[in-house]
C-alpha cells in the first residue's frame, strides 16, 4: 500500500470556480435572510451598496456588475439616495454618466452588517483565524484581477 495519496490531484481553475460558485449560490437564500435580519433594506439595494462601499462607481458600471438593466439600476439608486445611503452626481470625467458614492450613513449600514457575526454562513466556523485571513487575501487578489 502506498503511503502517498495517489487519488488526490490538483483541481483545475474551472473546478475551483465551480466549487466557489456552488458554495456561494447554495448559501444565497440563507445569506439574504441573515442580512435582512440585521438591516431593513431590500437585498438588491444592499448588493449595490456593498459594491459602492468598495469604490465609487458610475451607475452604468454598477448596473453591469449587478446584471440589471439601466431602468432597474435607476430605481435601486433612487431608493438608496432617498434613504441617504449614497449620493449620485455627474461624473467628473463624463458629465453624461452618474457616479454613485456611499455616504457616512451607508458606511454605518455596511459596518453594522459586517460587524455582526451572525451575518456570515455557519460554514465559516470551519476556518480558524489564519485560514480566514488567507481566504480574505486570496479573494482580494481575485477581486483586483476581476476589476483590472
Amino acid at each position: 500500500m502506498s503511503t502517498t495519496d495517489d487519488h488526490v490531484r490538483s483541481q483545475t481553475t474551472t473546478e475551483v470556480w465551480f466549487a466557489m460558485n456552488s458554495l456561494v449560490r447554495d448559501q444565497e437564500k440563507q445569506s439574504r435572510a441573515r442580512i435582512s435580519e440585521v438591516i431593513d433594506i431590500p437585498f438588491s439595494r444592499f448588493r449595490a451598496l456593498r459594491r459602492v462601499a468598495v469604490r465609487p462607481m458610475t451607475q452604468r458600471d454598477l448596473a453591469e456588475r449587478m446584471g440589471v438593466d439601466a431602468s432597474a439600476m435607476s430605481g435601486i439608486v433612487n431608493d438608496l439616495v432617498a434613504r441617504g445611503l449614497v449620493t449620485r452626481e455627474a461624473d467628473a470625467d463624463d458629465g453624461r454618466c452618474k457616479r454613485v458614492t456611499i455616504t457616512d450613513a451607508g458606511r454605518r449600514v455596511m459596518d453594522e452588517v459586517t460587524a455582526n457575526p451572525a451575518t456570515a454562513p455557519e460554514m465559516f466556523a470551519a476556518l480558524d483565524e489564519a485560514q480566514l485571513q488567507q481566504l480574505a487575501e486570496l479573494l482580494d487578489l481575485l477581486r483586483a484581477a476581476a476589476e483590472s
